[in-house]
């Protein structure tokens, strides 16, 4: 599996192509509804261009790692935001599968929403559910700016057996992630954090 890295020049160009093809479908939603967590950043960012001043958050997760998946999306929050009578954009990531967004579509609409229209800023081939409007389409697994302690632990640990300076260099390299700053403060944070926990267990022995 290879990773296609995203920083945040790469997700503002993303979200303003995929916010003109909005916007050239004529199509203005009452409501923007970001599928939390990473799908809520795209949903401000959207609805900002778009001029949409009513920007909700729903909770649903499918994913439990890289490329593992729960036998069916968990729905951990409904709509922050009532969306009845409401044209409701809802926007999320990445259509992977799908099936989180064909959740978030039943629950919308299950609220009361007057229409809903999704949008992703990727899409993968598999998927089951194209989403209305996208941006870019791949088969790599995508790593987000906002998630790259989150995958840089899960790759270190896996392959590496550890989050120590070393495999945290080697699990960035192995992905692709060359943001050298943000790789020298995750190995510190490790390095405190395993030092926390290692004077928390001493104390109460």
């Amino acid at each position: 599996m290879g990773y296609l890295v995203l920083n945040w020049p790469d997700i503002m160009v993303g979200s303003i192509e995929l916010t003109k093809k909005i916007a050239n479908s004529h199509y203005i939603p009452d409501m923007v509804v970001g599928i939390f967590r990473n799908g809520w950043i795209l949903a401000k960012l959207v609805s900002d261009l778009l001029g949409v001043d009513e920007v909700g958050g729903i909770g649903i997760k499918f994913y439990k790692g890289i490329g593992e998946t729960r036998e069916r999306p968990l729905v951990t929050s409904g709509p922050t935001l009532s969306p009845r009578e409401k044209r409701v954009l809802v926007v999320d990531d990445v259509s992977d599968t799908g099936r989180t967004l064909q959740t978030a579509i039943e629950l919308i609409k299950l609220y009361g929403a007057k229409e809903v229209r999704t949008a992703t800023l990727y899409v993968k081939p598999k998927t089951i559910l194209y989403p209305d409007y996208h941006y870019g389409e791949t088969s790599d697994w995508i790593v987000f700016p906002w998630e790259y302690g989150e995958v840089i632990r899960e790759v270190s640990r896996t392959l590496y057996g550890d989050t120590d300076p070393s495999s945290i260099e080697k699990a960035a390299e192995r992905i692709g992630i060359k943001d050298r700053d943000f790789i020298k403060a995750l190995a510190v944070i490790e390095e405190n954090r395993a030092g926390a926990k290692g004077s928390s267990s001493s104390r109460n022995r």
